[in-house]
């Protein structure tokens, strides 16, 4: 007698059926069609992986070098191993800087170099208000973290208050973790699909401002091969991408841009007790190791500048800063420097790209600055 199959069992089977077609859109040549082309942001990031395997094998190979680390967001992606070897010499630089890339982002990469023992000479850490913005860990929760450490860094009891500096926080928000988690689960969380991606993907690429000119290569081939710059430049300069841009844009579109800047990210809104958190971790893991410890204010355009001391912002960030800095300072052997070459004589090229980057040109001006011959 042939037997019914439950019916309770229908919706598991479907829920698992949908589930395991959602995996498919894991599926590199899938998402390389169906993920918008411009999209490149995460890449930097999961390829951090990369480099911290290049790390591994460099120090392996030249074990009497030391190791120097850059923690930030793009407005520190230039800094390259040669251009810091006047400044730090014997010493390779890993730049594990990201779009983006907030406290949570660089502890978990200061952690996990921690661990390696390996001989670390310096350790860069960028902060500034857009870095502790509740919208910089976005990009970050793509994928960027492993499992166990978000797991660990779950803070179930978080207490709400006005002022993130003393919220008592420890770790990931539950909503936060939720998001990271999902986009581990589910493809089309993690990549929804979007149609006009998927022309786009496959459509040739116009040149820069000349319209109906294109340059022979579909969007998803761009992709591919800038992934590929990627993977080349953490081998070649240790993760720095050199800022070919040495032009300086107009002081109106430099307004537009600093109000449009201030207006999505922190107008409005607090900063993120998470990010608060990530970077006294960090500050803690580094007292009393006898590692230099550069604690850097990004340069923006002096537009942005005035615009986020209207309020007070600024001015209360840069205070809680140095006061977070204080109180680890004092542990033996600890060695923080406070750098702001926004606020020094000597920052002469104030040229920028946009709001937030500095023009490739002005380099040279800021590296003195940034690494006084005190920390070298």
């Amino acid at each position: 007698m042939k037997k019914n199959f439950p019916v309770v069992l229908y919706p598991l089977v479907l829920v698992l059926t949908l589930f395991l077609f959602d995996k498919l859109f894991f599926l590199p040549i899938i998402v390389e069609n169906t993920y918008s082309w411009k999209k490149i942001e995460r890449k930097f990031y999961e390829l951090k992986e990369d480099l911290f395997e290049v790390m591994l094998d460099v120090s392996k190979k030249d074990p009497s070098k030391q190791i120097g680390l850059i923690l930030g967001s793009s407005r520190s992606g230039e800094f390259d191993s040669e251009m810091l070897e006047e400044f730090f010499p014997n010493t390779n630089s890993f730049n594990f800087a990201a779009p983006f890339g907030p406290p949570s982002f660089q502890a978990y990469w200061l952690e996990r170099i921690l661990q390696t023992k390996l001989p670390i000479r310096y350790v860069l850490i960028e902060v500034d208000p857009l870095l502790f913005s509740k919208s910089s860990i976005d990009y970050s929760l793509n994928g960027s973290y492993d499992n166990v450490y978000v797991l660990e860094h779950i803070d179930f009891f978080r207490n709400k208050t006005k002022d993130p500096w003393s919220t008592n926080a420890n770790g990931f928000s539950i909503d936060e973790a939720e998001v990271y988690f999902l986009k581990k689960l589910f493809a089309l969380y993690k990549y929804p699909l979007d149609p006009t991606a998927i022309k786009a993907n496959n459509k040739e690429i116009e040149i820069g401002f000349l319209p109906g000119i294109t340059s022979g290569m579909t969007g998803k081939e761009h992709k591919r091969a800038y992934i590929e710059k990627i993977k080349l430049v953490n081998r070649v300069k240790f993760g720095a991408l050199p800022n070919e841009i040495k032009f300086a844009n107009m002081d109106l579109f430099l307004e537009r841009d600093a109000e449009a800047m201030y207006n999505q990210y922190l107008r409005g809104t607090t900063l993120a007790p998470t990010q608060v958190y990530f970077f006294k971790k960090m500050l803690k893991l580094m007292q009393g190791t006898g590692i230099p410890v550069i604690v850097y204010f990004p340069v923006v355009s002096e537009a942005l500048r005035r615009r986020m001391q209207t309020d007070g912002l600024l001015d209360h960030f840069n205070s809680e800063i140095r006061k977070e800095i204080q109180a680890v300072s004092n542990v033996p052997n600890s060695k923080f420097y406070v750098i702001d070459p926004n606020t020094d004589p000597n920052w002469k090229c104030k040229d920028f790209v946009d709001s937030l980057h500095l023009s490739g040109a002005c380099f040279p001006n800021l590296l003195p600055i940034l690494f006084p011959k005190l920390i070298r």
